[in-house]
C-alpha cells in the first residue's frame, strides 16, 4: 500500500467482506466508561481516528462531545453516516488519509481516541502516526489511547504492540499521564488491553 487509493482500497475490501474480526458491533466498554465519568475529558472536540462502523463516535455524540470521527474506508464512513442519522446525532465525518489531517488544523482537538487503528498502520509510520497526535491536540489536549494487542505478533494488521517501545515513541511529543491493564473488556481482549493517557503540554 504506498498511496491513498491503494489504502482506501484495501480497508474497503476488509469491510465489505467482512473480514472486520477487531469489530465489538458496539460501543467500546472503556471508551463507554470514559464518557460517562467525565474525568478525562469532560467536554469539548474529540476526534476519533479509525472510526471503523461508528459506534464510538455516535456514543460519544449522545454524551454531548463535539465529535469527528475519520477513517479511511468508504464503505465504512457509508455505514456510520447511516448510523448516526438513525440515532439523530450530529457526527463530523472525515473520508481520508489520518496524515493528512494535521495539515489543516488551526483550532486542534480537546482529545484524539484510538482503539485498534495504532495496530492498523505500517509500523515504519508509529514515530509519524505519535507526531501526528501532537499536532491534532490543543495544548493541554490529551490522547486517549487503549492499545490492543499488547503482544508479539507476526504480521499484519492487526500489528502487535510493544508497550515499552510505544512509550519510547510517544514521550517524544507528549507526557504520558497514566497506563492501566484495562479488565472492561471483552473475554478474548483481557489482559492484552492497555489504556494510556498522553497530554500535550501546555
Amino acid at each position: 500500500m504506498t498511496n491513498l487509493a491503494s489504502e482506501q482500497e484495501f480497508w474497503n475490501s476488509i469491510y465489505q467482506n467482512k473480514n472486520t474480526g477487531w469489530d465489538l458491533k458496539s460501543p467500546t466498554p472503556v471508551f463507554q466508561r470514559i464518557l460517562k465519568e467525565k474525568k478525562i475529558i469532560n467536554t469539548g472536540k474529540l476526534l476519533i481516528l479509525g472510526s471503523g462502523y461508528g459506534y464510538d463516535a455516535v456514543e460519544a455524540a449522545k454524551a454531548g462531545y463535539e465529535v469527528t470521527a475519520a477513517d479511511f474506508s468508504a464503505f465504512a464512513v457509508s455505514f456510520e453516516k447511516k448510523l448516526a442519522k438513525r440515532e439523530n446525532v450530529n457526527v463530523d465525518f472525515i473520508l481520508n488519509d489520518f496524515f493528512k489531517l494535521g495539515e489543516d488544523n488551526s483550532d486542534g482537538f480537546d482529545a484524539v481516541f484510538d482503539y485498534v487503528t495504532y495496530c492498523a498502520i505500517n509500523p515504519a509510520r508509529r514515530e509519524e502516526y505519535a507526531k501526528l497526535i501532537k499536532t491534532l491536540l490543543k495544548c493541554g489536549g490529551v490522547f486517549i489511547a487503549l492499545w490492543f494487542p499488547v503482544e508479539e505478533r507476526k504480521g499484519g494488521p492487526l500489528f502487535g504492540i510493544n508497550l515499552k517501545e510505544t512509550e519510547s515513541i510517544f514521550s517524544k511529543f507528549l507526557k504520558l499521564k497514566s497506563s492501566t491493564i484495562e479488565k472492561v473488556t471483552i473475554k478474548p481482549r483481557k489482559g492484552r488491553e492497555v489504556l494510556q493517557i498522553y497530554e500535550k503540554e501546555r
